[in-house]
């Protein structure tokens, strides 16, 4: 099985209770999947069958943490050092993108002004690759038949996992630009629950 798949299992996705919660994991790309009785119809997921009769649809970004760090890097920063706000907007296309499919994108950078501060600069990473898994997880959300807007679906609290789910500017971002309740479980290894 895969990682996102184990993980899945751990969080007890499809149980009680828990379909069609979207769980996102931050790692050096970002994934967003949900155990859902719907087989998703659109070609930007994959559709992965459990043995019990639910579906695991999963949308993946290629930059996420890893573009972040980038970023982060080359400002001379520590990734929490981060700051919201400003006018910079950074897409961290840094690989191309899977999700939208851009193979051949690349990054970028506009909005500078000249009291721009490069933490700034940073924390319009952390929000670039954010509303990119952000709007994924909406499109997963619309394949499995629910509207990412309705409150009784906004309400549903969206799981944060992997790495950089322990970095405290990646859940301040995500919290922020995504508006819904977070829970980040304990475990830090769910894939091997």
């Amino acid at each position: 099985t895969g990682d996102n798949m184990s993980a899945a299992v751990g969080l007890g996705l499809g149980g009680e209770g828990l379909l069609d919660h979207p769980a996102l994991s931050l790692g050096t790309s970002g994934t967003v999947f949900a155990a859902s009785r719907t087989r998703p119809a659109s070609t930007a997921l994959n559709g992965f069958a459990a043995a019990d009769g639910t579906y695991l649809p999963l949308a993946c970004t290629l930059n996420c943490t890893l573009a972040v760090d980038k970023v982060a890097a080359l400002l001379g920063l520590d990734r929490e050092d981060a700051t919201p706000g400003g006018h910079a907007v950074l897409l961290p296309y840094l690989d191309g993108e899977r999700t939208p499919d851009l193979p051949t994108a690349s990054g970028l950078l506009t909005g500078l002004r000249h009291d721009t501060t490069r933490q700034q600069l940073l924390g319009a990473a952390y929000e670039g690759a954010a509303v990119t898994v952000l709007r994924a997880m909406d499109e997963l959300l619309a394949a499995c038949g629910l509207d990412p807007d309705a409150p009784e679906v906004a309400a549903r609290p969206l799981r944060l996992i992997g790495g950089g789910a322990q970095g405290r500017m990646w859940v301040e971002t995500v919290r922020r630009l995504s508006g819904r309740p977070l829970v980040v479980p304990g475990s830090g290894e769910l894939v091997a629950l």
